[in-house]
Formats: C-alpha cells, structure tokens, sequence
C-alpha cells in the first residue's frame, strides 16, 4: 500500500528530508498532534491494535464531520475513510483534501510544509541522521505563517435587523457590545447573527445562533449562516473570534484569554471594555495557528484557557480526565508562552458554565485563583 501511495504523490526534497522520511518515522501520537493542530477534538487511539479513528474531514467541513469512519493504520501509514471517499491516502493527502473542503486549497509543496512544521521533532532527528545535507531549525522554531482567509463583502450586515434579542440581553451582554460586534438578527431564520472578523477586521465567515429548539437539537445551536445557495463559513483554525476587536487589550496586558464561544468574548468586553483580552475557539481545543496569533502577532507573553465547566465535582475522575486534557494542551505550546487554565475549585459555576457567565466578581476570583501551568 505505501508503494501504492508513493507512485499517487509527488516527491519533494524540502531542506534535505524527503516525505517518506516522515512517514517512516510517525507515530499514532504524531498523527493525534497533526489532527488536533487542525481543530479535530474527538479521536480514539488504540495503542493496542496501532490505529486511530477520528471524523471524515477528508470529505466533510470540520464542524460538519460526524462520522467517525475515518481510520489511521499504524503499519503501513495510511488513513482510510470507509464512507464517501472510500480510499485510502496519506498524511499529505488527508491535508489538501481538509483544506479544499474548507476552502483554502493547498499545494502538494504547501501540504508537506504543514505536515513537517506539525512533526518538526522527526524532521530534526532525520536531518542529524544525513549528513551530507543542512537544515536551518529556524524555520521549524517559531509558529506556521497563518493564511489569509476568503473575504465576505460587508454589505450583507445590512440585510439583517439590527435587533438585540432578549435571549442575550437576559444573559448579561449590553446594547453597546452588541453593536460592538455587529450583532444582528435574522427575523426569517429566527437566528442571532454572529460576524467574524480576522486581525484586519476582514469579514470572513458569519456564524449564526439558532433560537429554534428543534433545529438546535438535531443540528447544535451554533452553525455558519446560509443565504440561498451561500454558506458563510470559514475554518475557525486560523482565527479567533473577537481578534481583532480585542488585539489592543491583550498588546497592552500582554497576555490573552481563551475561551470556547462568542457570548464570553462579549461578556469580557462589558466587563473590561478597552482591556478586554478574551478570544474565542468556537471549539474546545486550539492549535499552534490561535497561539500564534496571540504570541507572535500580538505580543502575548501569558495565555489563559478559560473553557466551560465539563465536571460538576472537581474531584471526579471526569474532572480530572478533562483537567489533564487542558494541561497537555497547554504544555504542547509552553515553549511560545506561558499558559494558565480556570480551574473552579470553589463550585462558584454550574456545570457547562462559561467563567464569564456568572457576573465580574465571580469571574475575577477565578481568573485570581487559576493554575499555573509547568
């Protein structure tokens, strides 16, 4: 099978280490770090049998890819997905196909250079092992270069009513920050319209909070909005949400906090308006392009995870499995920053709770009383 894959991609010799000089060296625990850096959250390893299995973002937009149908064999490197595309493909070839179903093709070259920044700990053991070739560890010390999304006109903001539903009101976020951040709302979907904006306040992608009770439970309350035959998606990967409403609070306080959804970085805004330093995931897992973003472009020398509440005891081995997910994330980049994480030892928040959901002062006891990650 690996021939098979070798004669289907193109080989290239970026700075002496070739493709199958990564493929030879992975790992199931490289192949977990790879699909994490791109937002994938649920993966099953099993170290006994040597495979992995995780959602077909080979053929679906990652906040659409439900199936866990796609698989990673250990013995002979390869992933297979065993529903729509129904072949097998390499690393190189998962990610151009992940890209192209979130809208940002990538080049084979391009697709390599991803999969060696992800592993750079192989390219650097590889490159000690050949000796008739030099590397420069430079490249692979600091972040990827992070990709200039598509951009939306902002003329489609004008189609929306600029209403302030009741729903968020009741939940603490003013008038003021929701003209802020241009929230609106869809009287013929029945949506809370959610606009996104890149560090250059680019509109690229408008995500929309549904207040219909059964299309929250068949599809979540959260999804990208669609106008006829355009959908206004964006991989959420490469920004965080509130970046650049919020990148002159975190220059100035040099670090950044973030969190999982849009309604947290708004309540941070009413409570620190020009210090305001929250950003938002939209997921429950960020990767080397959001730390980046906070470290390299805007200067943050400590990071905050402030994510729901998933444990109603902090004692219970479920706490304690969600407590070690969000400390190996943060050690996973503690060469870039400093990171910390919200910890409710003091049962001020209900389960699924946001830190921001329960007013300023109890929020600031908990950003007071946060772990120190080392």
């Amino acid at each position: 099978m690996i021939d098979t894959l070798q004669n289907q991609d193109i080989e290239l010799d970026l700075v002496g280490i070739n493709k199958y000089d990564i493929i030879n060296s992975i790992t199931l625990t490289d192949v977990k770090d790879f699909l994490e850096s791109l937002g994938v959250t649920q993966i099953d390893v099993h170290e006994d049998k040597q495979y992995l299995i995780c959602p077909t973002i080979c053929h679906n937009p990652i906040e659409e890819a439900e199936s866990m149908k796609l698989y990673w064999y250990q013995n002979n490197k390869i992933f297979r997905c065993y529903t729509e595309c129904n072949e097998a493909m390499s690393i190189f070839s998962l990610y151009q196909k992940y890209m192209a179903i979130n809208e940002h093709p990538v080049s084979t070259e391009e697709a390599e250079e991803y999969v060696k920044s992800c592993l750079k700990h192989i390219v650097i053991a590889q490159s000690r092992q050949q000796s008739n070739y030099s590397i420069d560890l430079d490249r692979y010390k600091y972040s990827v270069n992070i990709p200039q999304l598509p951009e939306f006109s902002k003329k489609i903001l004008s189609y929306f009513t600029d209403y302030h539903h009741p729903v968020w009101k009741h939940d603490g976020i003013s008038d003021e920050v929701m003209d802020k951040f241009y929230i609106k709302f869809s009287i013929a979907q029945n949506k809370i319209i959610i606009p996104h904006f890149d560090i250059n306040n680019r509109l690229i992608g408008i995500r929309a909070r549904t207040l219909d009770p059964e299309e929250a439970k068949e599809f979540g309350k959260y999804r990208p909005f669609q106008i006829g035959d355009t959908l206004y998606a964006h991989p959420l990967q490469f920004n965080l949400y509130g970046i650049y409403e919020h990148q002159e609070g975190i220059r100035k306080r040099r670090e950044a906090i973030i969190v999982e959804g849009e309604k947290s970085v708004l309540l941070d805004d009413k409570y620190y308006n020009k210090y305001s330093n929250a950003v938002a995931c939209c997921g429950s897992s960020f990767n080397k392009y959001h730390i980046s973003l906070l470290t390299d472009y805007l200067g943050a020398n400590e990071i905050i995870i402030a994510f729901d509440k998933e444990y109603i005891d902090w004692k219970t081995e479920k706490a304690h499995k969600y407590r070690s997910h969000i400390e190996q994330m943060c050690k996973k980049y503690s060469n870039q920053a400093n990171f910390s994480y919200i910890w409710d030892y003091d049962n001020v928040l209900q389960e699924k709770d946001s830190p921001f959901d329960r007013g300023k002062e109890i929020f600031e006891h908990l950003y007071k009383t946060r772990v120190k990650v080392r």
